[in-house]
């Protein structure tokens, strides 16, 4: 009886640090993050940094933390066209032949408010909707183009 008490007491608390997957977006404890691995064969890192910088440079909607550390790349979106992000944190962190990319705390325009994506992508039990609004595929293919370094 005494296992049984702490187990129902426990449960929510086990519950709540559950992490959900939903393609590329990663939800843990009520908090999306879009992530994915890129692969690069016979690139160095050093030349994977300058390259994910200079392809990022060029866009006039991402700001570069001042302080990089080595092999990661930070900053922020802010306003990118082509998706309804109006703020985004991004890292990429640069892999013997590859990269990781994470976005988060993204922050959308819709329907003329601005909401965290967990708004409209999570039930109040930190779980992903079963049917996801077409702008989170949007955005998925929008952060895929963003981040991918062409050859």
């Amino acid at each position: 009886m005494p296992i049984r008490l702490l187990f129902f007491c426990l449960f929510p608390l086990v519950s709540y640090a559950q992490t959900f997957s939903y393609g590329r977006f990663v939800a843990r404890n009520h908090a999306v993050v879009w992530t994915e691995k890129f692969e690069i064969k016979d690139m160095d890192e050093p030349i994977i940094v300058d390259a994910v910088k200079e392809q990022l440079r060029g866009k006039e909607y991402v700001r570069f933390d001042t302080l990089q550390q080595h092999e990661i790349v930070s900053g922020w979106l802010i306003n990118p066209h082509a998706s309804s992000i109006v703020k985004a944190r991004f890292r990429v962190d640069i892999l013997y032949e590859g990269y990781v990319v994470a976005v988060s705390e993204i922050i959308e325009s819709a329907l003329n408010k601005e909401a965290p994506l967990e708004n409209c992508l999570l039930k109040s039990d930190g779980r992903f909707i079963e049917n996801p609004p077409k702008r989170a595929e949007t955005l998925d293919s929008f952060l895929i183009k963003l981040f991918e370094i062409k050859q």
